[in-house]
């Protein structure tokens, strides 16, 4: 099956945080979503990311075993090896300017996986992702260039948030359930409605002989 929506984040809550009413909202329109979180440092976050993925109505979540990332090939394989079997149209991923390293790091990793997913030199059925949006997690976007109207799934977002009980008891004034519901009403405000998500998205080259497809026939 190809199309649908994968969200390809460093670590556990960042889907939510980050993108999880837009893939909410997706699954209610019909579209096919998945996530893959790259790390999983605490070994309850894995069971936390199951259960809030179940409340977003995301189909199988995948969780890599790595404790902290590391630019490395044999996992940019592996991400690579991921996209190229969901086959997704759109993929979310880290904002490049977050201020967290391994936010930045993800977003490095997942750039060069989309690319050699698309090689017909590294697979037989290569996948080229159509659109690559990059996501705000706890750094806001200066100028987001898209705003997805998250509104009917946000109360689905913050059941998925209070999933994530280790994560909140790092804060017990409730600052990520707070952060996310301000940030949702402010790129609400500026899109028209009363809550969305923002996201900044990235043209995607189709320039290199490795492609099995370059050529645009027609805007229209």
């Amino acid at each position: 099956m190809t199309g649908g929506l994968l969200a390809i984040v460093s670590h556990p809550d960042d889907e939510t945080f980050g993108c999880g009413g837009t893939l909410a909202t997706h699954v209610g329109k019909g579209y096919r979503t998945s996530v893959l979180s790259l790390t999983c440092s605490e070994e309850p976050r894995r069971g936390e990311l199951i259960d809030a993925a179940r409340a977003l109505g995301v189909e199988n979540p995948m969780i890599f075993d790595e404790k902290t990332l590391s630019y490395d090939d044999d996992l940019i394989r592996r991400i690579s090896d991921v996209i190229t079997s969901r086959r997704p149209e759109i993929v979310f991923t880290h904002f490049p300017y977050d201020y967290y390293r391994e936010y930045r790091l993800a977003h490095e990793l997942m750039k060069e996986a989309v690319e050699w997913a698309a090689h017909t030199t590294a697979y037989d059925e290569p996948w080229a992702v159509g659109r690559l949006l990059f996501m705000e997690v706890n750094t806001l976007i200066p100028t987001p260039h898209v705003l997805v109207d998250v509104s009917d799934a946000f109360d689905r977002k913050m059941d998925a948030i209070s999933r994530y009980t280790t994560q909140l008891a790092k804060f017990p004034e409730g600052y990520y359930g707070d952060f996310n519901a301000k940030k949702a009403e402010l790129r609400g405000v500026q899109g028209g409605c009363r809550y969305a998500e923002a996201f900044v998205e990235e043209p995607l080259t189709r320039n290199s002989p490795f492609y099995a497809t370059n050529l645009t026939r027609s805007f229209l």
